[in-house]
């Protein structure tokens, strides 16, 4: 099936730009990118999809039109909020913890996606949309980006993720407290100083090409390496040091004996051109 047949989305854009790189941008231009519950799920199955797309070595993540993502649209989340009816604080406190698990899980499967994710970010990077920033792999921005960690201001904890991943991006945890109990705005030179970001640029077209540029270079790279090191830097993240040893000596026990190794060596000893890897 042609990619642009197999990723159809009502809030989302899926193009294959070519060699292994795709691109998913949110697609609400109108709303600047707001998530709404519809472009929630496409984000997961879009991701899980992509996952296991042979075709797929690498993914930029961008905002169609004016802005990356304004964040959640307050309106969707109210109504899909009120479809819980039961009267019974237990029964209804489950189909709430379904409902936020389902939510969770989108996010999540950009992390969990084997591909590394390239977030490449403009003007706006609010509320839910730093939950999904915080999922992917590579963060570029503009210079003129603003971030938030904005749910304190609707009278709630996150539970999508920028709590949980922020303090394993940034090192300084008394930054991530001021910024997710006030709310406040932050503009990219900040998120470069603080680690969430790791380059800067000065327009969106300076964005898009160093993340293409990225991409593509990721792509070249064996697959069977570039995903090891995604998952195994993924699981040493958040295990200690002993574990993450065990983990990646069984990844290689299988992963090492792939014909890429012998590919690269040669070409690394003989001088020549990268070889062209097999598919995975």
């Amino acid at each position: 099936m042609r990619p642009d047949m197999a990723y159809s989305y009502k809030f989302l854009l899926v193009k294959e730009i070519g060699d292994g790189v795709f691109n998913v941008q949110l697609n609400r231009p109108e709303k600047r990118n707001a998530i709404n519950l519809e472009i929630w799920d496409e984000i997961g199955d879009v991701f899980s999809k992509l996952d296991t797309d042979c075709n797929c070595r690498a993914v930029i993540l961008s905002g169609n039109g004016k802005a990356f993502s304004s964040g959640i649209e307050v309106q969707s989340l109210a109504e899909g909020l009120t479809t819980f009816e039961e009267d019974d604080v237990a029964r209804k406190g489950r189909q709430i913890l379904r409902f936020a698990n389902r939510m969770e899980r989108s996010f999540t499967m950009i992390e969990k996606c084997c591909k590394p994710v390239i977030a490449a970010m403009h003007t706006y990077c609010l509320g839910i949309a730093m939950d999904i920033s915080t999922a992917c792999t590579i963060r570029y921005c503009t210079k003129d980006t603003e971030f938030s960690v904005k749910e304190v201001a609707l009278g709630l904890a996150s539970d999508m993720g920028v709590l949980n991943r922020l303090p394993k991006i940034v090192g300084n945890h008394s930054w991530i407290y001021e910024a997710a109990l006030t709310g406040r705005h932050f503009r990219a030179n900040e998120a470069l100083q603080q680690g969430l970001v790791s380059r800067v640029f000065d327009s969106y077209d300076d964005l898009m090409a160093a993340a293409k540029e990225t991409a593509k270079v990721i792509a070249t790279n064996s697959p069977v390496a570039v995903q090891g090191v995604k998952i195994v830097l993924n699981y040493a993240r958040d295990h200690p040091v002993d574990d993450s040893l065990r983990y990646v000596a069984l990844w290689n026990m299988s992963q090492g004996q792939t014909n890429d190794i012998a590919e690269s060596a040669v070409a690394l000893m003989t001088k020549g051109p990268k070889p062209i890897y097999a598919k995975l």
